[in-house]
């Protein structure tokens, strides 16, 4: 049996149609087998998601999350003979946990962590959901005090996955699954992220396994404070929101880096000094807006949205006063970051109610300074 020498990965990762895969890969790898080895393997994850970029505007039918992703993997073997075989995917921003083991398979129905979700009242509730292939959610319906109130009837066309690492050996390929999505005309039809009509009190699903789940949602109508949501990419790779509804306080800090000139003018009359003038001439002078709000009682669940948002490298806050160029519908999204670097998770049991506060920083600086 011929044994394996050597694999060339190319790889492709793009936009827009599938079927308008580049001319020239992005990148392409070769790897020979070293004598103590069994099998090749190639680590893809950092590479593609280079090209998985966000874009965000607050509206959420322009929301850019995912790419494809097209690879060719051609095996040479000892005796000069060579195998070859193609694979299309998709990429999403995900991740794993550490138990979770190499190359874990999430979610392929709901795509957010939490059982129960808060939601300012009279305002438009977004809840992603796998939505694409045989193995994803195939209905959706919207109850309201238990009595139907709405639904959706996901489509259904042919499943595929999209491998972190992909394993190769003589007997074949071993690819292991890091998403699971499916074929659509454009990457980001792969899930489903409808408004949810208002009054709504728990949404059901039905699986691809025949069984049935729900989340309940809970309707907060916050009268003392301004609510302001959240959203950012959570582990699924996908956009989540969270509001956050009790007190928020707003803060500046300024970095100042200057020097001292010499104001004295010396002239026909001798030397003289305006006392008008400034002496501290400034090099660099700017500022940086930050945030500090409260998330208000929520649900035990929402203890892992936190731990999501914390590492998230995405995230964006609706500005209640201006709206998204796309839709005046929807208020524009400004990115922030999370200042806030560590938390001390509450339970009902030990804490009763649970509130987090969390700081944030506006992502750009106070005076204008992209070049």
């Amino acid at each position: 049996m011929a044994e394996l020498t050597k694999a060339k990965l190319e790889l492709y990762v793009y936009g827009g149609s599938i079927e308008a895969i580049p001319d020239t890969p992005n990148y392409t790898l070769t790897k020979t087998k070293l004598s103590t080895e069994t099998s090749i393997v190639f680590e893809i994850s950092e590479l593609i998601k280079d090209h998985v970029t966000i874009s965000f505007n607050g509206d959420y039918n322009s929301l850019v999350q995912t790419k494809w992703v097209h690879y060719k993997v051609t095996r040479t073997y000892d005796d000069d003979s060579e195998d070859f075989y193609v694979v299309d995917a998709i990429a999403f921003r995900g991740y794993g946990e550490l138990e979770d083991g190499i190359n874990p398979e999430l979610s392929k129905d709901l795509l957010i962590s939490n059982t129960v979700v808060h939601n300012y009242c009279g305002h438009p509730l977004t809840i992603p959901f796998y939505t694409r292939g045989d193995d994803g959610v195939t209905q959706i319906t919207y109850a309201a005090d238990a009595a139907e109130a709405g639904g959706l009837v996901t489509g259904s066309v042919s499943p595929y996955t999209v491998a972190q690492s992909i394993h190769l050996n003589p007997s074949g390929s071993v690819i292991t699954i890091d998403k699971t999505a499916s074929l659509a005309a454009n990457p980001e039809d792969s899930t489903d992220v409808a408004e949810i009509i208002d009054g709504i009190t728990a949404i059901q699903y039905s699986t691809a396994s025949g069984g049935s789940k729900s989340i309940e949602v809970k309707c907060i109508d916050e009268c003392k404070n301004i609510p302001h949501k959240v959203s950012f990419i959570n582990k699924f790779g996908v956009m989540q929101d969270i509001w956050f509804f009790a007190k928020r306080k707003d803060s500046m800090s300024s970095q100042r880096e200057q020097y001292k000139k010499n104001t004295l003018s010396v002239g026909a009359n001798g030397a003289s000094y305006n006392i008008s003038d400034h002496q501290r001439v400034y090099l660099e002078n700017q500022g940086r807006e930050s945030i500090t709000m409260n998330t208000g009682f929520i649900d035990e669940s929402y203890n892992e949205v936190l731990k999501q948002l914390l590492v998230s490298e995405y995230v964006y806050i609706h500005d209640n006063y201006r709206l998204s160029p796309t839709n005046a519908g929807a208020n524009l999204a400004i990115p922030i970051s999370v200042v806030t670097s560590s938390l001390d998770f509450k339970t009902r049991r030990d804490d009763k109610l649970i509130n987090y506060e969390l700081q944030f920083e506006m992502d750009s600086e106070f005076i204008q300074s992209i070049r």
